[in-house]
């Protein structure tokens, strides 16, 4: 009885620790940096491009407060980027915080979030489902407001060309996909020819797009496709990631995937949270990817 007893205490002792760190010390003390290299004959002889992305901030206390966004900008701008990414998802998603998610005071503490060739932005679904008044009038919600307010361009089914001469190539961001929602049939207010009207098809792009669902559609000529939304699934344990799978609406949960035609999508982790405050193995991270 004794062991039993001991063994009792033992494993609970155990899943109280994984509920610890589940719930508390991975999402709101922990961050990495994920480097992915890709190297693309589109890119041509170019000069390489070092992109860093900050995705589904879902910026709010406890986990993630006004003082950690700014820390996390720090971190991001000491990885000198050539180009700054803000992939959506600005403010938390879950009822379980305790303030800190105005999209103007997240979005003015990524304002510093700085590089050469700019920051630029697109929404995410929840800047969509935060906003009822703006979702049903089909007008940009608050999030865009706040971007537009602290100087970071939005783009919105848009795109601009960087760089000049032989080093150019275009920066192209997509309207969110799934603002109404989740199950991707539902048609979104993305526009794929209007977020490339005027590049030319040999004009290497790179293309922001919140959810990854469009890459099956991407032209040739987008060489790298950059999307979140997913958060890893929030939890990931030996590369099975549950909520994803039990969902039934990602194909693409994490990480690189590459067509045959040679183009590439990187989905970014993340850092916040999204229904439930929680992450375990999936560990809040920054993006970088390096084009050459």
């Amino acid at each position: 009885m004794a062991v039993l007893a001991i063994l009792a205490i033992g494993l609970a002792a155990l899943l109280l620790a994984l509920l610890v760190y589940a719930f508390w010390i991975e999402p709101a003390m922990r961050l990495r940096v994920v480097r992915h290299q890709v190297r693309h004959p589109g890119w041509g002889d170019r000069a390489p491009l070092r992109i860093v992305i900050i995705s589904d901030l879902h910026a709010g206390a406890p986990h993630i407060p006004l003082r950690r966004v700014s820390r996390i900008v720090r971190r991001a701008n000491a990885l000198n980027p050539d180009v700054a990414v803000l992939l959506g998802d600005y403010s938390a998603a879950h009822r379980f915080t305790t303030g800190g998610t105005d999209k103007f005071q997240i979005i003015e503490r990524l304002k510093a979030f700085t590089a050469p060739l700019g920051c630029y932005a697109v929404l995410g679904n929840h800047d969509w489902w935060q906003d009822e008044k703006s979702l049903k009038n089909k007008t940009l919600p608050e999030a865009a407001k706040a971007l537009d307010q602290h100087g970071i361009p939005l783009l919105e089914n848009a795109n601009v060309r960087l760089r000049d001469g032989a080093d150019a190539f275009v920066l192209a961001g997509l309207a969110d996909q799934r603002p109404q929602s989740l199950d991707p049939e539902v048609p979104g207010f993305d526009d794929l020819d209007a977020a490339l009207n005027g590049v030319a098809s040999d004009t290497p792009v790179v293309l922001l797009a919140h959810e990854p669902d469009i890459f099956p559609k991407v032209p040739d000529n987008v060489l790298v496709t950059l999307s979140g939304h997913t958060h890893g699934g929030q939890i990931r344990t030996f590369g099975f990631h549950p909520v994803i799978m039990v969902a039934e609406t990602e194909t693409y949960s994490w990480g690189r995937y590459d067509r045959d035609a040679g183009q590439v999508l990187i989905v970014s982790g993340g850092i916040g949270c999204s229904d439930y405050p929680v992450r375990f193995g999936m560990v809040p991270e920054i993006t970088v990817v390096e084009l050459s």
